[in-house]
Order: C-alpha cells, then sequence, then structure tokens
C-alpha cells in the first residue's frame, strides 16, 4: 500500500513539475505558435469553406475540406505548435493577385499572419483556363516568391495539379516553368511537386467528385494527400520535435 502510494506520489510530482514547466518555459519542449499561410484559388480554398478574418474556415458542423486542414493534423500529429491559415480564393488568376487591390499584398500583411514563417503557393490554373502564357504566370509567381522572401517568409512553390476536363492548358508545360522557376538560384524558393504525386491516382481523388463536380478539383481523398504532400515537404525544413525530456520527466518510455 505504501509503495503505490509512493508511486503515486511520484508520478503527481512529475505531472506537475511538468505542467510548470510548459507554462513557465514553453520554450523547452513548445515553441510558440507559429504561422503557415496557404495562398492560391480554389485548390488551395477547398469546399465548404465561408471567408472569415483570417482567410477562409469551415464553419462547426459543416462538410468541408480544404489542404490546409489535412495539413494541420498532420503537424499537430507531430508536435509542430503551427496554424495553416487558408487564404484560397476560388477564380483568381495569378494577374488578379497581383493586380489592383493587390490580394498578394492584403495577404501577406494580414494581422492574421504578422507570425508568418511559411507560404504555400499553388495558383496559375486559372489563368491557363483563359489561355494566358504559361511565360506570363511563371512570371507572376516570381514576383509572388519576391515579395515573400521581402516578407521575410519562406516560399514553397507548387506544380500545378492535372486538370482532365481542360486539356487544352497543357498543365505539364507550365509545370515545366514552374520547376525552372524553383530551380533558379535567385529565386531561393522550395518546389513542392504536386502534379507527380497526385496525378498517377488523379482519377481517385476525382470520383466520387467534389463539390466543384469537375477533374479539376479534388475530392476531400485528394486534398488530403494535397496536405500529405506539403507536410512531406515541411517536415525536411522543421526543426525535429524531441519530446524526450518530456516523456523522461513522465516516467514513461
Amino acid at each position: 500500500m505504501q509503495v503505490t502510494k509512493h508511486i503515486l506520489s511520484v508520478w503527481m510530482w512529475q505531472l506537475c513539475l511538468g505542467v510548470v514547466l510548459l507554462v513557465f518555459f514553453p520554450a523547452i519542449g513548445l515553441s510558440q505558435t507559429k504561422i503557415i499561410i496557404g495562398f492560391g484559388d480554389s485548390l488551395t480554398e477547398g469546399c465548404g469553406n465561408e471567408v472569415s478574418t483570417c482567410g477562409v474556415t469551415c464553419r462547426p458542423g459543416d462538410d468541408c475540406y480544404d489542404y490546409e486542414q489535412s495539413l494541420q493534423s498532420l503537424l499537430t500529429q507531430h508536435y509542430y505548435d503551427f496554424t495553416v491559415n487558408n487564404f484560397g480564393q476560388g477564380g483568381e488568376t495569378t494577374a488578379d493577385a497581383l493586380s489592383d487591390p493587390y490580394r498578394f499584398d492584403s495577404v501577406l500583411n494580414n494581422p492574421c499572419n504578422a507570425d508568418a514563417e511559411y507560404i504555400l503557393i499553388v495558383e496559375g490554373t486559372n489563368d491557363l483556363l483563359h489561355e494566358a502564357d504559361g511565360l506570363d504566370v511563371k512570371f507572376n509567381l516570381g514576383v509572388m516568391i519576391d515579395k515573400s522572401r521581402a516578407r521575410g517568409l519562406i516560399p514553397l512553390l507548387a506544380t500545378i495539379p492535372p486538370d482532365p476536363d481542360h486539356d487544352y492548358k497543357n498543365i505539364p508545360l507550365m509545370n515545366q516553368y514552374i520547376r525552372e522557376l524553383a530551380s533558379a538560384e535567385e529565386k531561393d524558393v522550395i518546389l513542392v511537386d504536386l502534379y507527380s504525386a497526385l496525378e498517377p491516382d488523379w482519377s481517385v481523388y476525382t470520383d466520387p467528385r467534389a463539390c466543384y463536380n469537375d477533374l479539376t478539383h479534388p475530392n476531400k481523398s485528394g486534398f488530403d494527400a494535397m496536405g500529405t504532400v506539403w507536410y512531406e515537404t515541411l517536415s525536411e525544413l522543421l526543426p525535429e520535435k524531441n519530446m524526450s525530456w518530456l516523456m523522461l520527466l513522465l516516467g514513461t518510455h
């Protein structure tokens, strides 16, 4: 009986000490919450979200999905203290984003993104829908990268996912331009190859169809897959979370 009481008292002491350390010395294990910005068109906005102060969000109880939710879940599961803000806007082109009233700038300067460290950019499919020149899209994406760097953010640039509904877009050529942009040393941007990761299973990611009822936008499983691809790249950039100190403190293995 005394042994049991001793074990309980030790465990309670360890637990209390752990709470005190986390409250008063958060840098030991859990860092201050940072922000990741998701920027783009409907492939970023997702399905069922509504406009809010910090981009677009899903109201509790609504059937909403986007890649940010999937990414957020993976980051949390692996003890990364980040909030992923969704600043997608359906139908937007890269030209729209950089034109008056300069939505891209407004997102960078939004108070919700004051502690942002990364920005995830996937845009251009709507430019191609309207038969814009791929080199113009490449230039616009380059401007976004430069603006992100000037703001102190680390930009990640994605290739455009497949679109079997509009073969005339020539997405493979556009993605070649995007890869060239990402490989330019002066841009210092990280490539996330969504197209290569998603294309083999795109038929699965669009069947059943999503809220847009087309082959351009993925369903929930497709958006979840997008979140996973983003996470796989981000996890290579983020410092490894070492929670061993907390496990030892609590006497766990």
